[in-house]
């Protein structure tokens, strides 16, 4: 929603704009013509010794009254005045300090239960709740303080309106506290001068003329004081719910260009919940205590695991995170891709089902529904890596971008973390290729495109590695028309040029459509239309998908102040993860060749070992299985065809066709094959790939007899369930066996089952 002018949020507001200086001047009047005409001196006299002889239960009496107003809707304000009238600054503060808040969060509680649907339909179209909603969500505590020290809003109607926010409960209750203190002591100190007037009024001894100019001073100050609280609270208002919680307007295709300082789009309910959890407004950083043992930057999975780990064994910790906690995986990768696939798989089987005898009919798509979806479930996992979960652990988070100001400290937010072993997970970015008229045109990544709101109806792909492949695979089955242009021979260029011909034919077969050898030269404007040419060639389109690759994430943080050697692929590292500075480590995307959270996870533990308790584990003993989830999927673990190939002699190769085996062939999902790499001579496994509908699945079975030193012929003695895929393994021990009887041993075999006879 475009941001409206402050002239037309005052217009539209209650009590906003000119409509509040016509009142103010009209009450005025009313009020100079009833002291004029009505006996107000004497009614007002009559009720101050009324309430003050009432003693505790007049007390008591008011703050049920005033606790009433908030949930009914009354002017709080005259009750407020009525406090000081009636009791005095002394006394009536701390009566209407806990009358409104007490009333504050019995609405609030309302409002957010039992009135949600009233409430929700009397704050629809209303500009400064609309931008103090967007902003709550970020900012929490801070927002509610300013609201309650600004009076730009009603009172009891933002009490129960706050109950629709994501806002909790107790930084309400907090802010409601602290915010309504000043304008409570100004209005009941206030209402304690209308107490004296009436008294001068009505010949009663006015204490000499210094009491009434001190009166009259007070009263002159208290609306000085009100008018600046007020004022410098509506301006940190304004910038905290325009500024900094706009975000861009979803657009048909590609979302605009969005704010430096906007961390997710588009602005709903999940993705609030998500900020709340990975980068909560309102958050202030802990204030650092000593020395920490281990200080980790970067707050995506590498980051996470090195902070839990090292906490949960006793360590001192600080995590420092500039963006989202979760990283990539939980924001823009893994979780939020692998959603998308799953609708993208259902209504490619649902338009496959045809050849299974199943009649479904026209397959439709409601990506607005799919992307909802993903965030909803993003949101719902988002709570593993908050920072509330890390707060329990022990760990002190801090936002905000970190750098190394000292060999052995970090500064962040104007703070100095003084460290005696750091990590450095800061991970890595999408990177886009110096294409001419790319920036200009505007572009998607692996990133952004998770902002989408709408299906762009013709999509070019540029990339044929993992990230390109399962997108333009997944858009298609959406039903957008996706062309995918690569620089390779094939697509997919760090697997088997087998496994990457069985993905070619699937992408066609869903309408993907494939353009090899193919660099892209520039991208132009004609008309309304993005062309995307190379040479030979061009594509028209809606929206760009640049996933060529990433760039490792070490601008900005002072690495040469610590002595910590980098380059453009990232932090340079030991085997032992160690950096140049021998009290700095790093893991994850931004110091390793396999970008995969599994890794970042993998490589986190050694850090914890090495940097902490004298370790030397090293990274190049893992075993690092990965998989492209486009369908079929394509798994694989240690040695390449190509590394496999330049070994010669030294390696035997097996490989099984998936149409040898029952379950594929059932399924009508045997277009795949297990490729298996074994030393020659025997039956140690170097490496194997995989491809099949569930190939990710199925490949840790050989993963674990990799690591665990178990041979292929041993896993054809283990009896495997049928019919499954699975089978496929078991199938290849059995092919490795019947390798081993070789003629001699064949003879050998028919001369003793003749003797048996």
């Amino acid at each position: 929603m475009a941001r409206a002018s402050r002239a037309e949020v005052a217009s539209r507001e209650p009590g906003g704009g000119r409509g509040r200086l016509i009142g103010a001047v009209v009450a005025l009047v009313v009020v100079v013509a009833a002291a004029r005409l009505l006996p107000v001196g004497a009614w007002l006299l009559g009720f101050v010794e009324w309430i003050r002889g009432a003693g505790v239960a007049g007390m008591a009496a008011f703050m049920v009254a005033y606790v009433a107003a908030c949930v009914l809707f009354l002017p709080g304000s005259l009750l407020t005045l009525g406090a000081g009238f009636a009791y005095g600054v002394g006394l009536g503060v701390p009566l209407v300090w806990v009358a409104a808040n007490a009333g504050a969060a019995l609405a609030f509680v309302l409002g957010r239960t039992l009135a949600r649907e009233q409430i929700a339909a009397r704050v629809a179209g209303n500009a400064r709740f609309a931008a103090i909603d967007r902003a709550v969500g970020r900012e929490g505590l801070q927002i509610v303080l300013l609201t309650r020290l600004s009076p730009v809003f009603p009172f009891n109607l933002l009490n129960y309106a706050y109950g629709l926010t994501q806002v909790r409960l107790r930084d309400y209750v907090v802010g409601s506290l602290i915010g309504m203190l000043p304008g409570t002591v100004m209005y009941v100190y206030l209402g304690s001068l209308v107490t004296s007037v009436t008294e001068l009024a009505s010949g009663r001894p006015a204490g000499g003329g210094a009491q009434q100019t001190l009166y009259w001073l007070g009263l002159a100050a208290t609306v000085v004081v009100t008018v600046v609280v007020t004022r410098v609270a509506r301006r940190a208002l304004d910038e905290a719910t325009t500024e900094r919680a706009s975000v861009p307007p979803a657009s048909a295709a590609a979302p605009a260009p969005a704010a430096p300082d906007v961390l997710v789009a588009p602005d709903d309910a999940h993705n609030r919940t998500l900020l709340r959890h990975a980068h909560p407004g309102g958050w202030r950083n802990p204030r650092p205590s000593g020395r920490y043992n281990l200080v980790v930057i970067g707050g995506g999975t590498a980051g996470l695991v090195s902070a839990a780990g090292a906490a949960g064994l006793g360590a001192k910790v600080a995590l420092v995170e500039r963006h989202l906690l979760g990283g990539d995986c939980l924001n823009v990768g893994c979780v939020p891709s692998k959603a998308l696939l799953a609708a993208a798989r259902a209504a490619a089987a649902a338009r496959r089902a045809g050849a299974l005898g199943v009649r479904v009919g026209d397959v439709a798509v409601d990506f607005p529904a799919v992307m909802e979806r993903m965030r909803r479930l993003r949101a719902g996992i988002a709570p593993n890596d908050s920072i509330e979960r890390l707060a329990k652990l022990g760990v002190d988070v801090h936002l905000g971008q970190a750098r190394f100001v000292a060999p052995d400290a970090v500064e962040v937010d104007g703070q100095r973390l003084a460290f005696a072993r750091a990590v450095i997970a800061s991970g890595a970015r999408a990177a886009a290729p110096p294409i001419p008229g790319l920036a200009e045109a505007g572009y998607l990544t692996n990133e952004t495109v998770f902002w989408l709101t709408a299906l762009p109806a013709r999509l070019v792909v540029i990339g044929g590695g993992p990230i390109g492949c399962e997108l333009a695979q997944a858009f298609a089955s959406f039903g957008s028309a996706v062309t995918l242009v690569t620089d390779g021979a094939h697509v997919l260029p760090r697997e088997d040029a087998d496994a990457a011909a069985i993905v070619e034919r699937r992408l066609v077969a869903d309408g993907v459509r494939l353009v090899p050898d193919a660099r892209v030269a520039r991208v132009e404007r004609r008309g309304g239309e993005q062309v995307v040419v190379w040479d030979g060639g061009d594509a028209a389109c809606d929206a760009i998908l640049v996933g060529t690759g990433r760039a490792p994430n070490v601008d900005g943080m002072g690495l040469e102040e610590a002595g910590v050697g980098y380059d453009r692929h990232g932090v340079t590292v030991d085997d032992h993860l160690r950096t140049t500075n021998p009290r700095v480590f790093a893991a994850g995307d931004v110091a390793s060749r396999f970008r995969f959270t599994h890794t970042a996870d993998a490589l986190a533990r050694i850090v914890i070992q090495n940097a902490l308790f004298l370790g030397r584990k090293r990274a190049s003993a893992l075993t690092v299985p990965w998989c492209t989830y486009t369908t079929p999927e394509v798994a694989h673990v240690g040695i390449t065809g190509a590394e496999a190939a330049a070994l010669g002699g030294g390696v035997t190769t097996i490989t099984l066709p998936l149409h040898d085996v029952d379950r594929a062939v059932l399924e009508g999902a045997d277009d795949g094959f297990l490729r298996l790499h074994l030393k020659a001579g025997g039956d140690t496994i170097l490496g194997a790939t995989l491809v099949a509908e569930n190939a990710g699945e199925m490949l840790s079975e050989i993963t674990l007899a990799m690591v665990a030193g178990v041979g292929l012929g041993r896993i054809a003695g283990v009896i495997h369930p049928y019919p499954t895929v699975a089978e496929v393994i078991r199938k290849a021990g059995d092919a490795y066996n019947r390798t081993r009887l070789t003629p001699t041993v064949r003879k050998l075999f028919a001369w003793w089952l003749g003797v048996r006879r």
